[in-house]
């Protein structure tokens, strides 16, 4: 992959709006807005300051709710790092009990230790993939602060080499890179080492650095208007101390602008809730200049591209 932003092309008709339906088919859980890194690139800059872990109790409630509605995609991960939670073992086994999934999960490697490993391997989630950027282990540790490339790399090579050796097909192993333009004269070389040791390498494209979520600093196609996102159509996050947010670009909301708190109300209530339906209604009609994070967010528009995706994704075949 070169450099430059590959071409891509609009589909020739617009896909119709999902049907939102009585409950979320995709549920963002933040186990913990706490990190162990400090990445250059990350939008965490604008996350509020409070910080803490989503209480076990609530975590299996959610977690109940959403196995009377499957199949719900689960996230279990959103501004922090998963295994930084004391229970984040817990939590996921009892997702995978209750048979909700596919379950997908995000980690910076760092914590991945043998027990961690074997842990998640045991559990077969669905699918894992892993943040590194760079194969340079100066500018990855210059870039992802606190972090240590040598320790990474090792970590996941042993998580790769114990799920080979316990012949597991899941989870489906990602490793993703974000092409800032630190990253980017090193993102071929990147592809290059990854592909042939994983599943899927996943590069995406940096957003939010205008201090505005989901703002993309580069071309995109032009649309003669704005088109509504999916997201409040299919997506729910629920931040760990139970307030609610639309999307994965939704970095920060303050208990005034909540969809609603799911540590007093049921999931499928805040869905179907009065704030959700002016939410829709908004982008069904293209109302969003004072829609906070999504009058600023260009991820839209991924929704009207051929490919379905922003960036690029590099897919082995399965076997």
């Amino acid at each position: 992959m070169s450099a430059e932003r590959q071409m891509v092309t609009l589909t020739p008709e617009i896909s119709s709006i999902p049907d939102s339906g009585p409950f979320p088919s995709r549920v963002t859980l933040e186990l913990t807005n706490r990190c162990n890194l400090n990445c250059t690139f990350c939008p965490r800059r604008l996350m509020e300051r409070h910080q803490g872990d989503m209480p076990n109790a609530l975590a299996c409630r959610l977690l109940d709710e959403m196995a009377d509605h499957l199949p719900v995609t689960l996230v279990p991960f959103f501004r922090g790092e998963t295994l930084l939670h004391p229970d984040w073992r817990k939590i996921l086994s009892y997702a995978k009990k209750r048979g909700i999934g596919p379950v997908q999960l995000t980690t910076n490697a760092m914590l991945l230790d043998t027990k961690a490993a074997a842990a998640i391997v045991d559990l077969e989630i669905d699918f894992i993939s892993f943040s590194l950027d760079t194969v340079d282990p100066y500018l990855y540790e210059r870039t992802r602060r606190g972090s240590s490339y040598a320790t990474v790399l090792t970590n996941i090579r042993r998580f790769l080499e114990l799920k080979a050796r316990r012949n597991r097909r899941l989870p489906v192993v990602q490793v993703s890179a974000v092409a800032t333009r630190e990253h980017l004269p090193g993102i071929d070389a990147f592809v290059s080492f990854w592909q042939p040791l994983v599943d899927r390498v996943r590069v995406y494209i940096e957003h939010s650095g205008d201090g505005r979520p989901g703002s993309i600093n580069e071309p995109l196609p032009a649309f003669s208007q704005r088109l509504p996102c999916f997201k409040p159509f299919t997506d729910m996050v629920v931040y760990w101390d139970g307030m609610t947010a639309l999307c994965n670009h939704d970095w920060t909301r303050t208990p005034a602008e909540t969809l609603g708190n799911a540590s007093e109300q049921s999931l499928a209530a805040i869905w179907q809730g009065t704030r959700y339906q002016e939410v829709r209604q908004a982008h069904r009609y293209g109302e969003v200049s004072d829609l906070i994070p999504c009058n600023h967010c260009d991820h839209w528009k991924m929704y009207y591209l051929e490919d379905g995706h922003l960036g690029q994704v590099y897919e082995n075949p399965p076997d």
